[in-house]
């Protein structure tokens, strides 16, 4: 029972600081002003809200500063008066986007909170384990291992989902993360869904994935070790 849950709690570990990593990831592409900018130009179709593509990387900047917490508010510069900023969605769109932030916001806050406390707690354990240093590390390897392992299946999982059907796995997501419909805006009228239409998140979580590779390459690599170690006394 107590290498059971000696394995539960390195496994538990693993997953919070693997899930701080890809939080911290995708926190920055979420908030990454040149990225949406160039998401708005390949997919974006907004003249009829008269709203011209010259115009994208504004509503990207005040999109992402909204998002990251530097504003309290999405506005862009009125093309009629100079140094003037008007709202650049309606209410019901600024109402969904403040549910967006709060999304960004849990991702910004695992990003330290996850990492930080893994970090802590790793090194309390070492200093603590001063005559079984070898034993843990041992089993801090094959908790992050299995977490890994987890991880990826369902990662793959995931991609399979999103590559038969993109459109389920958009709607299961906003499902289970939104608990109001204010997600459900029309292209014609709204210019929040104008801007990004299903092509564009298509787009954006290729370019997130993208991101994600090199914790990928880690958890890999930590499999590895696992293998390499596995058979070694604990």
């Amino acid at each position: 029972m107590k290498r059971l849950l000696n394995r539960l709690f390195f496994f538990l570990l693993g997953l919070a600081g693997l899930l701080s990593l890809i939080a911290s990831i995708a926190a920055a592409q979420v908030t990454n002003p040149a990225l949406m900018k160039e998401g708005f130009l390949q997919f974006s179709q907004t003249a009829h809200l008269q709203v011209p593509a010259s115009r994208y990387g504004e509503y990207a900047q005040a999109i992402t500063r909204y998002l990251d917490g530097k504003t309290d508010a999405i506005q862009v510069p009125d093309p009629q008066e100079d140094q003037a900023l008007i709202p650049a969605f309606s209410e019901k769109e600024n109402a969904h986007m403040r549910d967006v932030r709060r999304i960004v916001s849990a991702l910004q806050w695992t990003r330290w909170i996850g990492g930080g406390g893994v970090i802590l707690i790793l090194l309390l354990l070492y200093l603590l384990r001063r005559g079984r240093r070898d034993q843990l590390l041992r089993c801090a390897t094959r908790g992050f291992a299995a977490a890994s392992i987890a991880m990826l299946i369902a990662a793959l999982a995931l991609a399979l989902w999103g590559a038969a059907n993109f459109r389920g796995l958009f709607w299961t997501f906003h499902q289970v993360v939104f608990t109001n419909d204010l997600w459900l805006l029309d292209p014609q009228t709204d210019l929040l869904m104008a801007l990004m239409p299903l092509p564009f998140f298509t787009w954006y979580a290729g370019e997130i994935a993208k991101g994600l590779l090199p914790i990928a390459g880690v958890m890999a690599l930590v499999i590895i070790a696992y293998f390499k170690t596995k058979d070694q006394p604990s």
